[in-house]
This record gives structure tokens, sequence and C-alpha cells, in this order.
């Protein structure tokens, strides 16, 4: 039942050490230290020929930490569980559920730069509206824009129930992330004869 988890790690994440320091390093690796000892005592394990709890998560912790050549963050991260009899299907579930979960954060994100932009009299209230709306009825078009995810955490336990449970912890870069929200909002104000499609690029940013 657990055949081809070896094959679902094979493509290399893109997992840069060279942007932390040595104290970030160490930070990192106490953390994912004490996180991986809970975690085997509520029952999470990995599959053979996957990487340790505790490397998995500093993985996940570096991942987190990288920026772009901006200073902003180089991805967002997403999570989910699931359940299932078979941990394939369960899998599977919990990244489309981690998609879901990507672009929940990206629906917030675009609303923070709406809110802003109306506070700074850049677009009317009408415009924030359509927009705010545009974005939330695009969370699941966004969902499926997103191409393949980075998992760097895969974990899961054996239920009471015979049942197995998965937790997964994503990632997916910030840039194409924008792009394929910017894409779904565009669809939706098109397909609403709204204005607004045109000017996404300038409102959202390139």
């Amino acid at each position: 039942m657990l055949l081809m988890l070896v094959v679902a790690m094979a493509v290399a994440m893109p997992t840069s050490y060279a942007q932390l320091s040595k104290r970030e390093m160490k930070e990192i690796e106490k953390t994912a230290k004490q996180e991986a000892k809970q975690l085997k005592k509520e029952g999470w394990k990995v599959a053979p020929g996957l990487p340790s709890i505790e490397m998995q998560l500093k993985d996940s912790y570096v991942m987190l930490r990288q920026k772009d050549e901006n200073g902003y963050d180089k991805f967002i991260q997403g999570d989910a569980m699931s359940v299932g009899q078979v941990y394939d299907a369960a899998m599977f579930q919990a990244e489309n559920l981690s998609k879901l979960n990507l672009a929940g954060k990206m629906e917030t994100r675009v609303i923070q730069i709406i809110d802003n932009k109306l506070a700074n009299k850049e677009i009317s209230k009408e415009e924030a509206v359509s927009l705010a709306t545009s974005i939330s009825a695009s969370k699941n078009l966004i969902s499926q824009r997103l191409g393949q995810v980075i998992t760097p955490v895969k974990l899961y336990r054996d239920l009471p129930n015979g049942n197995m449970e998965v937790r997964v912890i994503v990632y997916y870069s910030r840039d194409l992330a924008d792009k394929a929200a910017k894409a779904a909002m565009r669809e939706e104000l098109e397909n609403e004869a709204n204005e607004l499609s045109e000017r996404l690029d300038d409102i959202l940013g390139d």
C-alpha cells in the first residue's frame, strides 16, 4: 500500500541553504528536532525510503525562509491533512486540499492589496468590491491553475479504525502563484464583461 512513495520524492526540491547563516541553520535544526520528537509521540512516521521527519521539517523551514532578489518570500506555504484506507489516495486528496489552502492564502494576499489601494484612493469602493468578489469567486480556479507543488513534508499515521491519516506541507513559487491568481481573476472579470480585467496588472502589480 505504501508503494510509489519513493517515486514521489524523486523530483529534486529547490531547497537552498546558502541564504541562511549558521545561526539560522542552528535554530532551524533545533526547532525541527523538537517538533519531530513531538510528532513521533503523536504516531506520525514516514514511509520507507523517505527522509526522516526531522530532515523533512528542516527542508520545510529552510524553504519558508527563502527570499527573492527583492527580499520578499520566495515561496508560499500550504498544508493539509486527509484520511483514507490507502496511502496514495489519501495523499492525492491532501495535496489537492493543500492547493486550496494555497489559493486561500492568495485570496487573503490579494484582498490586502485591494484594501491598501482603496485606502490610498487608488481605486474606488465599487472597484474594490468587484475585485474582492472576483478573487473570492476564483479560489477554485486558482487552485486548478497551480502547477506541481513542492512537498517537502509527507507524513502518515495509522488510525485505530484501520484508516490512514496523511499530513503534507507544500510550497509554491510566490511569483507563479501571483500570476495564477491574476489570470483567474482576469477570467472571472472578463466573463462579467468588467473593464477591470484590463487593469489588473496596474492594480495588483506586474
